[in-house]
């Protein structure tokens, strides 16, 4: 019960966005950039998203980051993430110019819940090249979660991080940013896995998506998340229950992406061709499936 009222607030103080079959929208979660230390698990992947987020912008995309986008537990300015990132920010300060960039706030980043962090931290940047605070991205918005309102049918694609209700990554945020700062940060570059964490535990896993089920069972609704890092896409006979999983997997990352009145699930790796050349190519998962037999599918 106390899972599905933190996810019926986050219902409730969603974003509304309507889209139709003309609309493209990209879902990515849990990229959880750091500063390009030992400890920053997006370095590795950092050209494979860029390349993404590119293809991206260039086709018309809007950006939906669903929470986990910056690893503020571990680093306690954004500078740090800043510099170890800038190609990656300069595509997202695109996308915010032309009103196509939607952040989520995470638990690892849930320090975005509040306004004057949210001003603090994005409207501007420090430029290493000038020395001078520059425009970053003025006037964002950071949000517990959004709801894609098809326009054909008047219902909604839930979108949130996933955290809600997971005690020791909800409630109880606040000593766990202090223990991933403080502790884990430093014992999982040594291979100590963090217990608070449901990418690094089966059970703890298996655990929230239960409870994903049961809010989709209970409310008949569409969902997305993040946070477990684990990539699922549903059929339209099942429970209507997806997960963009995440940017740090080795030498991979995922997405959901809804174009034309579908949604499929993909990833981006780096394969290398017949000559033997290194590329970042973009493969179908599963999908496409029209977004509306999932509509029917839950009426």
């Amino acid at each position: 019960m106390f899972t599905f009222n933190k996810l019926r607030q986050a219902y409730d103080n969603s974003k509304v966005i309507p889209f139709n079959d003309a609309s493209r929208f990209v879902i990515m979660s849990d990229m959880h950039r750091g500063d390009n230390s030992f400890s920053d698990e997006f370095a590795p992947n950092q050209n494979i998203f860029l390349h993404a987020v590119n293809y991206y912008y260039e086709n018309g995309f809007e950006l939906i980051e669903n929470g986990d986008g910056d690893e503020l537990w571990e680093h306690s300015k954004f500078e740090y993430i800043y510099y170890a990132h800038q190609d990656v920010f300069s595509v997202y300060q695109k996308f915010h110019e032309k009103q196509r960039l939607h952040i989520i706030y995470g638990n690892h980043n849930a320090q975005l819940k509040y306004p004057d962090v949210v001003e603090k931290t994005f409207d501007t940047a420090h430029d290493p090249y000038t020395d001078q605070r520059v425009e970053f991205m003025p006037g964002l918005e950071v949000h517990e979660g959004i709801r894609l309102r098809y326009e054909d049918f008047g219902k909604d694609i839930f979108i949130v991080h996933g955290h809600q209700g997971d005690t020791m990554n909800d409630t109880l945020w606040r000593f766990s940013h202090f223990m991933m700062r403080f502790v884990w940060k430093y014992l999982h570059i040594i291979g100590f896995r963090n217990p608070a964490s449901p990418a690094k535990s089966i059970v703890k896993r298996h655990r929230i998506e239960r409870k994903y089920r049961r809010w989709i069972e209970r409310t008949d609704q569409v969902m997305v998340v993040g946070h477990t890092h684990r990539p699922k896409f549903s059929q339209p006979e099942e429970l209507a229950y997806f997960n963009a999983g995440s940017a740090v997997r080795p030498r991979v990352i995922t997405a959901i992406e809804i174009v034309g009145g579908t949604i499929s699930l993909v990833e981006w790796r780096i394969w290398p061709n017949i000559k033997g050349l290194l590329q970042v190519n973009r493969r179908v998962l599963d999908g496409p499936v029209a977004v509306s037999k999932y509509m029917y599918a839950q009426r």
